[in-house]
């Protein structure tokens, strides 16, 4: 063998032995990803009920993990939504909803209808992160009222429930 034909085999090797590295790594950053996964399938909004508004429409979005809301009431009027979210996964959940509302509405109340859940902390302006059990299913009360500042008009509230992990 002569020299250059021996480090060319041994650039192989190393090559080699560099992708079944690279490959190991992949395969736990994919079992990774499937835990996401199915975090995200495990959630889903299932209902919406809107109390206490003149006129309301509302929408679950498309993969199931956002509404949207448009209620027409008066100025200081209160008005509340009440979305059903279900966890189908055998695992609890910290899930965190996100608020897109205008600026002269204000949330007064979150928190769970039924007792199973924990309790509901605000982690942000306008984000609260919640727990919802394995196999269950929750109402969250979200109460709202309308600042004497309003102008009169339909007003638009839209929410994402996103997962954030799984909890063993």
């Amino acid at each position: 063998m002569t020299r250059r034909q021996l480090l060319i085999a041994t650039a192989a090797a190393s090559t080699m032995g560099a992708g079944v590295t690279a490959t190991q790594g992949l395969t736990v950053a994919s079992v990774n990803g499937q835990v996401d996964i199915q975090s995200e399938q495990a959630l889903s909004v299932t209902n919406i009920e809107v109390r206490g508004s003149d006129a309301s429409f509302s929408r679950i979005g498309d993969d199931n993990t956002s509404l949207q809301v448009a209620v027409e009431s008066n100025v200081g009027d209160t008005f509340e939504i009440i979305p059903t979210i279900e966890n189908s996964g055998a695992d609890s959940l910290a899930v965190r909803f996100t608020f897109d509302i205008p600026a002269d509405i204000q949330i007064t109340a979150i928190q769970f209808q039924n007792v199973n859940g924990s309790n509901i902390v605000q982690s942000d302006v306008e984000e609260y992160v919640a727990n919802i059990p394995g196999k269950s299913t929750q109402d969250i009360s979200i109460e709202f009222d309308i600042r004497d500042t309003a102008q009169p008009g339909s007003k638009d509230i839209s929410v994402d429930v996103d997962p954030l992990s799984t909890d063993e």
